[in-house]
């Protein structure tokens, strides 16, 4: 749509259309501000798809102090993507287990890609927390440390297969209630999880095993198996071990 044709329309618009039209421009008019942590990467090697995810965080708080939470955050993405021309899988075309995206930026490889979104209370500056990376409805079911082994080992294997990233979006906030004054988005390797496949017997003699993962024989991070939700919950992810693209605050 051309800016006459824009203006046009709004001409049609009643005093109703205009009034919520001038909060969005008005949202439009003060994005926060973004600030590239690591330049070059496949995301904030284009300043089109920051831009872009800054102004829809805007046209967001236009209407709501909540976060950004996950369904719209991977609409969000996937309409930055979109914007550049990338190629991405359609929505809804779940066509791989794990994986919630498919792109193919201009320049690199394609990335499958796992999207998560936290907005908890008191988050770290130094790791991240990933409460459900996916579900396993087995875990209830095994008894023995060479079946959890086995079982566990069988599912990351399935898992990094499918998925080569995971990009979490986090949301700090001040106060509950309050609009989040930043907003951080974070990419972990798949990689990370690799030494699970060598984790001993030992490990899995607790009903809700902690498996650490060594990236270089640093614990970058730990595999927790909850038995009680059939899930598996990620803890302290070492953000050193990972890409922090980009954060947008609010001054």
């Amino acid at each position: 749509m051309t800016l006459a044709e824009l203006k046009a329309k709004l001409d049609t618009f009643s005093p109703v259309k205009i009034e919520f039209v001038a909060r969005v421009m008005e949202s439009l008019a003060n994005p926060p501000t973004a600030e590239i942590k690591k330049r070059g990467t496949w995301l904030t090697g284009s300043a089109d798809w920051i831009e872009y995810f800054g102004l829809a965080l805007s046209v967001h708080h236009s209407a709501t102090t909540e976060p950004l939470g996950l369904t719209a955050f991977e609409t969000v993405f996937r309409n930055a993507c979109e914007h550049l021309k990338w190629l991405i899988d359609p929505p809804g075309s779940k066509t791989q287990r794990f994986v919630d995206l498919t792109v193919r930026p201009s320049a690199g490889p394609e990335r499958r890609l796992s999207l998560k979104s936290t907005a908890a209370r008191r988050l770290s500056a130094t790791s991240l927390h990933i409460s459900k990376l996916t579900e396993a409805a087995w875990i209830q079911d095994v008894r023995t440390a060479p079946d959890r082994r086995k079982r566990t080992q069988e599912l990351f294997r399935q898992y990094q297969a499918a998925v080569t990233h995971i990009v979490m979006l986090r949301a700090f906030r001040d106060a509950p209630g309050e609009v989040p004054s930043l907003y951080q988005l974070v990419e972990v390797p798949a990689g990370i999880f690799n030494s699970v496949q060598s984790a001993p017997l030992n490990v899995f003699t607790r009903d809700a095993p902690l498996i650490e993962c060594r990236v270089g024989g640093n614990i970058v991070a730990v595999v927790a198996i909850d038995r009680s939700d059939a899930k598996i919950t990620v803890r302290r992810v070492q953000l050193s071990a990972c890409t922090v693209h980009a954060e947008w605050s609010r001054v």
